[in-house]
């Protein structure tokens, strides 16, 4: 089958989410059920967003009415397992993490009839704005701008949408402890709110909502609700503790002025409710500058554009042009070209500290890249993520990144109110902080504490070679020397049976600090899905039970964002939840119906180049036309260009195999081929000996790009034609040949 991807119909059924919020602990369930309607066998594929500090805690899978166990293993082992399972007819899950805060479940061989359920626990550590805690949870993925290959996504999962699509949800939440009495909205949802004996429950209003925009609960909680709090659980043969503080420091500014540009995201993606919402942040900035400030204006699209030559001062005659230039504002610039914003502000600074102010929906693949760069700029950056489905790895990533701290602004909440407090935010004086823990630590996270925020939660960890008895203290020590001590007393974590939640959750904050193989080891004892591993289940069918053809591709299309690109306003009608909120037909029609013509398709992709990494983009390859004279002789890379040049036929059960002499053409050393070739003078037959050297290679050059049913029929045929003799006396001479090159 051609890697491009069949779209047959939606094999996702239905989608839950539950959970429970205990403070600023919270536990989310999200349930997803695929069904097989179809008359062949399938490999259903889904990429799916969730909060970019979820930390999976489990999964549990049923297929038809039988319960199945898996295993978090490393990245390489788990994806040969997989196909292993997929090419010999048996069934199996790979769950995989594609990017910050993006997942990928695969259920491979779900045969015609089949329904797969895949329960997903995952464990969140809030923090609390002021008086708000913010419960945000994605359902669907916006377009985003570039190629997904930089974010190392393959192609098979790269998400669709699909204007068609009509995914919807259900929901159910418990607020427990403290937040039992707390005050809840959603801006994006009509819910209805129980208050019950011991707990608060909020469900959605109707009986499902549509997976077209992030679910938003704003939580408003008391002083005593937002008070410091510690817990301690045993972790291997020590302890693991956290501390958790909202300091509250002087509201007053430093009188020096201050650097500052600001950054407006003019995509095409921000077109209707979040290009209006930049409009308005940018006037209520100019409000808040004062006349001692420097500042530039940057908007951006596919090229970025600077309003003033460098940094101006605040006074009345910028501020004034500047109030014009943002009132003309408009999605009309192109692609999502983050990156050259950023860079261009970076340029400005001029001696003394230089804060940046971002405002974009985020949507775009280069996330790491982008938040590398911004770490070496040595400049804060501040984002507003704005719209119904942001890009929260971008924008939490380049804030957490720097110093800075990020903003999320739904389409109908308030947009000054946020600028204003992230205003405060860079306006206030810098506090130095210490901790001081009962146990002398053996490691700690942060290891400097570098950024405090009045009102913002403040999470600290410790490992601990013996059980904490005793407080933990935070030392602020402000510009003015006036020191703020902050004491809390760490508890026992509650539940017997979650004991192991906080361990895990620490042990996923250390892995990034990491090697690669620190990492791996480290995931694995914890069974954490990284991007170094991989959650799989392999369920071995009795013969007879087995696929008896490779599975067809089917990959769950989203639906197309609220809001995004112009179409569908979601401030068209009041959607702001209340305690006794009833039905909102509105919100029971697919976003791209609404109003509106119908987005630009995205920006074009460039043409791959001849050799394709295993993360680049598909298109076209099926036409690739290979050309000796690209490579050097003999050489690795011109089999590479050989094998996607006949990728089409490579997939195709039915066609014959290539034999020794075509593939003299195709790159391999004369030497190799000799040696090959006294291998089928030995009595070994020239396919399996064929199929053992493509094996070979695609598991020593698997950075390079094949459809996946090539390399998977490859692997089907080694299962087949293949002795373990054979096997091993081909692999070393391959594996000799790629070191190569």
């Amino acid at each position: 089958m051609n890697e491009r991807v069949k779209r047959q119909g939606c094999v996702l059924q239905a989608t839950a989410i539950s959970g429970r919020l205990q403070g600023l602990l919270g536990e989310i369930t999200i349930a997803q059920t695929y069904q097989n309607a179809e008359s062949v066998n399938i490999e259903a594929v889904f990429t799916f967003p969730v909060p970019v500090e979820a930390v999976l805690l489990g999964v549990d899978i049923r297929i038809d009415d039988r319960a199945l166990q898996g295993r978090v293993l490393p990245k390489r082992q788990a994806e040969d397992a997989y196909e292993e399972a997929v090419s010999g007819g048996d069934s199996a899950i790979l769950l995989q993490e594609a990017g910050r805060g993006l997942y990928t479940i695969n259920v491979g061989n779900l045969l015609p009839g089949q329904t797969a359920k895949l329960t997903y626990r995952y464990a969140l550590l809030s923090v609390w704005n002021g008086d708000m805690l913010r419960l945000q949870l994605p359902t669907t993925i916006a377009p985003r701008y570039g190629d997904p290959g930089r974010a190392g996504l393959q192609p098979h999962q790269i998400p669709p949408v699909d204007l068609a699509a009509e995914n919807r949800f259900s929901l159910e939440l418990e607020l427990g402890g403290s937040l039992r009495q707390a005050t809840v909205e959603s801006p994006s949802h009509r819910i209805s709110v129980e208050v019950g004996a011991d707990v608060l429950r909020v469900r959605l209003a109707g009986e499902r909502g549509l997976m077209d925009r992030d679910f938003i609960l704003n939580i408003r909680g008391s002083a005593e609700a937002r008070a410091a709090f510690g817990l301690c659980a045993p972790d291997r043969d020590g302890w693991v503790a956290l501390a958790s503080f909202q300091p509250e420091l002087s509201s007053h500014a430093d009188a020096g002025g201050r650097d500052c540009v600001l950054i407006a995201d003019c995509s095409g993606s921000m077109a209707g409710d979040s290009i209006a919402q930049t409009r308005e942040a940018l006037l209520a900035i100019f409000d808040r500058l004062q006349a001692a400030d420097r500042f530039n204006l940057i908007a951006f699209g596919s090229q970025p554009r600077a309003f003033f030559s460098g940094l101006h001062p605040a006074d009345d005659r910028s501020l004034a042009q500047a109030r014009v230039l943002a009132a003309r504002l408009d999605a009309d610039l192109g692609g999502t070209e983050i990156g050259a914003a950023l860079q261009l502000a970076y340029q400005q600074r001029q001696g003394q500290p230089l804060d940046i102010l971002l405002m974009t929906d985020g949507e775009a693949w280069n996330v790491e890249e982008l938040v590398g760069e911004a770490q070496r700029s040595g400049c804060r950056v501040f984002t507003v993520g704005v719209g119904a489905a942001v890009a929260e790895g971008l924008v939490r990533g380049l804030a957490e990144a720097t110093g800075g701290a990020c903003e999320f602004v739904h389409p109908n909440e308030d947009m000054a109110a946020r600028i204003v407090r992230h205003f405060e935010r860079i306006r206030a004086p810098r506090a130095e902080a210490a901790m001081t823990w009962p146990v002398e630590p053996t490691r700690r996270l942060p290891e400097q504490i570098e950024r405090v925020f009045s009102g913002d939660t403040l999470h600290l960890l410790a490992w601990l070679p013996t059980k904490p008895e005793g407080p933990a203290t935070l030392n602020l020590t402000l510009s003015d020397g006036r020191c703020l001590p902050q004491i809390v007393t760490l508890e026992p974590w509650p539940v017997a049976e979650t004991a192991d939640t906080l361990p895990r959750l620490a042990a996923a904050r250390r892995i990034a600090r990491l090697s690669a193989e620190d990492a791996t080891a480290l995931a694995v004892e914890y069974q954490l899905v990284t991007p170094h591993t991989h959650f799989l289940m392999v369920d071995v069918r009795a013969e007879s039970e087995k696929a008896k053809d490779l599975p067809e591709l089917r990959t769950v299309p989203h639906m197309l964002a609220a809001g995004w690109g112009g179409v569908g306003s979601v401030m068209a009608a009041p959607c702001m939840a209340s305690m006794e909120a009833g039905p909102d037909e509105y919100l029971d029609i697919p976003a791209f119906s609404r109003r509106g013509p119908l987005p630009p398709p995205p920006a074009p992709m460039a043409e791959p180049a001849p050799i394709t990494r295993l993360n680049s983009q598909v298109s076209g390859r099926d036409k690739a036309i290979f050309d000796p004279s690209q490579y050097p002789t003999g050489s690795p890379l011109m089999f590479v260009g050989w094998l996607q040049a006949n990728a089409a036929r490579l997939a195709d059960p039915k066609q014959p195999l290539p034999t020794l002499d075509e593939l003299a053409h195709a790159g391999l050393p004369d030497d190799l081929l000799a040696q090959l070739r006294e291998l089928i003078a030995q009595g070994e037959a020239e396919d399996a000996v064929v199929v053992a050297l493509l094996h070979a290679f695609l598991r020593n050059k698997r950075e390079y790009w094949l459809p996946r049913n090539a390399s998977r029929n490859v692997r089907s045929r080694f299962q087949k034609q293949v002795s373990a003799t054979l096997a091993a006396a081909v692999e070393p001479l391959v594996k000799t040949w790629c070191a190569t090159g």
